[in-house]
């Protein structure tokens, strides 16, 4: 999959189905070897193969396009380079406790997607389109009685343009690190919302933008382990007042949890974060200045933590 997103095959086959030596000359491949991994992906059904030997996209493979509306091309290159890699010395990190990233590049992720901005792009893209597919408890929650909301670490603003397309009459300040919110001014325009939306860069290490009356920390703190977790929320607390909300999309883990304990183990090759079960997102929160009020947990979705200023 992750080659097949790379090369960009799903783009070439829109047009029409393709034999593997037009498709070999158009995306730079050699057709023996192009042949025999167009032959599994069929098998795997996402590519079909005629009477005729030419290969065309099925609805799977629809997935891998470009420009398709629920694109997932860069989720799949992104899985298929660093996170690839890193994986591979999931040992390492079992062995020693040290995260499989830095081993393996010599430093942290983010520290190395800042000096990478075509990978730190492709990851950008990537978090956009897998998060784009689950449905968002932040997205569904009643924002009626807020005046502005803070979306920290937000990237590029898909889930804060998401929320303000929904609220008309909400305002918004995008934090995050240059890196990641490169493409965010032409984004929010896109959507319609940057007229009312602040960009602002900096690190939630050092401080998070006041003013706001909820605060969103989406895929966030479980990039990290406790004690850098831990500053975050508290530079959150320093910048709100009593009254406030800050709400958390992450997983909140349950005993036999498929998805969140593989998706802990990712967190634990790549950053050195971890995912949390109720009781410790309890602990977490209490000492940085907040009292866990309310998990939203829904089958088939990322959580919900609703938290409040002690």
């Amino acid at each position: 999959m992750y080659v097949a997103a790379k090369l960009g095959i799903a783009d070439h086959l829109v047009s029409g189905p393709k034999c593997v030596d037009e498709l070999a000359r158009e995306v730079g491949a050699d057709h023996k070897a192009l042949l025999r991994l167009m032959r599994h992906l069929t098998a795997l059904d996402v590519f079909k193969l005629d009477e005729s030997k030419k290969f065309s996209l099925t609805p799977l493979g629809e997935l891998l396009r470009n420009d398709g509306v629920e694109s997932m091309r860069y989720a799949a290159i992104y899985a298929g380079e660093e996170n690839y890699k890193a994986t591979g010395e999931l040992l390492h990190s079992v062995r020693t406790g040290e995260t499989a990233f830095d081993h393996l590049y010599g430093k942290g992720h983010f520290d190395w997607l800042g000096d990478h901005p075509d990978e730190s792009s492709t990851f950008n893209k990537a978090m956009a389109q897998s998060l784009r597919r689950r449905a968002n408890p932040v997205e569904s929650y009643d924002f009626s009685r807020k005046r502005l909301v803070v979306d920290v670490g937000g990237g590029r603003g898909d889930l804060i343009s998401s929320i303000m397309q929904a609220n008309p009459g909400l305002k918004g300040i995008l934090f995050d690190l240059p890196q990641g919110m490169g493409e965010a001014e032409l984004h929010l325009k896109t959507k319609g919302v940057a007229d009312r939306c602040r960009v602002m860069s900096g690190s939630f290490f050092d401080s998070v933008p006041e003013g706001g009356d909820v605060y969103v920390l989406s895929r966030i703190l479980h990039d990290w382990p406790d004690d850098k977790a831990a500053t975050i929320l508290a530079n959150c607390r320093k910048a709100m007042k009593k009254g406030d909300t800050l709400l958390i999309r992450d997983s909140v883990l349950t005993d036999h949890d498929e998805i969140g304990s593989q998706q802990d183990l990712t967190m634990m090759i790549m950053t050195g974060g971890v995912e949390r079960t109720e009781s410790e997102w309890k602990s977490l929160l209490k000492p940085a200045g907040f009292s866990l009020t309310k998990v939203h947990k829904k089958e088939g979705q990322l959580d919900l933590v609703e938290a409040n200023p002690i």
